[in-house]
């Protein structure tokens, strides 16, 4: 399977090093089309040799992702108003955890040594998401909203598919011409979706929107013709990702809003990921100089 963490390995560095961000601000404040973020180290109080991701934050400041245990398996972990809560699917080997809803739901991916399988964590209850029609195959959860709708990925006749749940029903999802798969990444209360998709299997990611059932691409024109990421959409409509630039061969961040694009780079890296976005203008960020990858956070008030 393709995609970030046990899926297409692009990006994998950056997403297990990947920080996040909650900075009191305005909620009536909005991106602007040009100007830079101001970024500052985030340190996350771990236990010693395990690598944290934070993965996503939520409009109240709740924090949720993946960590790598010294023993280099993966768990998942919440942060809220200075606590950590760390967690495992019950039975897994490894657990990853990639979103959170305002209203408290997580989901995320489990594995137990022989099976991957999507997950949801709600009201403190763990449960595995079943794709309707496809029981018992390999599956992972990337986004949820605050209505209840996931997306995510799922192999099935060796095909990649990305998957919509609403209300139990199933929407699948494939960008018209991806023979290499599509990986919705996030969701938005609107229902707007993004992520990347694959034009074959050697191809490293284009991005794309999909909106009332009509997809659309999502690339910075400073991307040319090579990857693009988008990673994840506010429910301001906001976008923010990343790309790699035929200049210079090297990751830049960049933000989506209102039909404009913006190049996000963090002052002092050679590259940037960003890879999250709450509708109070916070971001996450990883700078990168090298092997020295840095977690960030930022505030974008005057960018998008």
């Amino acid at each position: 399977m393709k995609g970030h963490t046990s899926m297409r390995s692009y990006g994998k560095t950056l997403s297990l090093l990947m920080s996040v961000c909650f900075l009191a601000a305005s909620a009536t404040m909005a991106f602007a089309q040009t100007g830079k973020c101001a970024f500052q180290t985030l340190n996350i109080q771990m236990p010693a040799n395990s690598f944290p991701s934070p993965e996503a934050l939520t409009d109240t400041g709740a924090i949720v992702g993946t960590f790598l245990t010294p023993t280099r398996h993966s768990s998942g972990f919440l942060l809220y108003q200075g606590k950590i809560t760390t967690f495992m699917f019950p039975g897994s080997t490894d657990t990853s955890a990639h979103d959170m809803s305002r209203t408290g739901t997580i989901v995320g991916e489990f594995n137990t040594g022989s099976a991957q399988r999507a997950f949801m964590v709600h009201s403190g209850g763990f449960h595995q998401i079943t794709i309707p029609g496809f029981p018992n195959v390999p599956s992972v959860a990337h986004g949820v909203n605050d209505n209840g709708d996931v997306v995510g990925e799922f192999v099935a006749h060796s095909a990649q598919l990305g998957f919509l749940l609403h209300n139990g029903k199933l929407t699948i999802l494939s960008f018209p011409g991806a023979q290499g798969g599509t990986v919705p990444e996030s969701i938005n209360d609107q229902g707007v979706i993004v992520g990347v998709y694959f034009s074959g299997p050697e191809d490293t990611g284009r991005g794309f929107m999909w909106k009332n059932g009509v997809f659309s691409n999502l690339n910075p024109p400073a991307a040319g013709n090579g990857h693009s990421f988008p990673r994840k959409i506010s429910n301001a409509g906001d976008v923010v990702g990343e790309f790699t630039s035929p200049v210079d061969n090297l990751l830049h961040g960049f933000s989506f809003d209102k039909g404009r694009f913006t190049t996000i780079d963090a002052s002092g890296f050679q590259q940037t990921s960003l890879g999250g976005v709450n509708k109070f203008d916070n971001v996450v960020a990883v700078g990168s100089n090298g092997t020295n990858n840095v977690q960030l956070k930022g505030f974008c008030s005057a960018v998008f």
